[in-house]
C-alpha cells in the first residue's frame, strides 16, 4: 500500500503581491505557494505555521480553507494532497532558509504572478479567489498534475 502525502500551503497576499518559493529540482526552476508536508499527528494548521518558519522565518495566523487538489502522474506512482489555506502576518520580512530544493521566496505583484512556473499551476484560480474576494466555498479542483 502506498501513502498520500498531505501537502499545505498558505496563501499570503499584501499590498496586491503575493509571497512565492522558488524551488530547483532536476534541473528545473519554479515557484510554489509556501508550504510543505504534513507529518504523523500534525495538524494541517501546525504545519502550515511550522512551513513557514522552515522556509521564510514569518510567524503566520491560518484562515480558512480555499483550495484542494489532487497531483496525481499519469504513471501514478505517488499521490499528493493539496490544501491551501489563506494566511496573514504581522510581519513580512522574508529570511529564507535554503535547503536542498529551496533557493529564494519573494513577494511578486498579483499583476506578474500569472506569467511565473508556479508548480502546481493553481495561478488562475487563486487570481479569481483573490479578486472575488474568496466568496466561493472551498473548492475542490480534482487532478492538477502537469508534467
Amino acid at each position: 500500500m502506498q501513502n498520500i502525502r498531505i501537502r499545505v500551503a498558505g496563501i499570503l497576499v499584501k499590498d496586491n503581491q503575493i509571497l512565492l518559493v522558488r524551488h530547483e529540482k532536476n534541473g528545473k526552476s519554479y515557484w510554489l505557494i509556501p508550504g510543505g508536508g504534513v507529518d504523523f499527528c500534525e495538524t494541517a494548521e501546525e504545519a502550515l505555521m511550522r512551513e513557514y518558519r522552515e522556509e521564510v522565518g514569518m510567524e503566520i495566523k491560518v484562515g480558512k480553507l480555499v483550495l484542494v487538489h489532487d497531483s496525481i502522474p499519469p504513471n501514478r506512482h505517488r499521490q499528493v494532497l493539496n490544501l491551501y489555506f489563506l494566511v496573514t502576518a504581522e510581519k513580512t520580512e522574508i529570511h529564507v532558509t535554503p535547503d536542498a530544493v529551496l533557493r529564494d521566496a519573494n513577494f511578486y505583484s498579483l499583476a506578474e504572478f500569472p506569467t511565473l512556473p508556479v508548480n502546481p499551476d493553481v495561478k488562475t484560480e487563486i487570481i479569481a479567489g483573490i479578486s472575488n474576494r474568496w466568496a466561493d466555498s472551498c473548492r475542490y479542483l480534482g487532478n492538477q498534475w502537469k508534467d
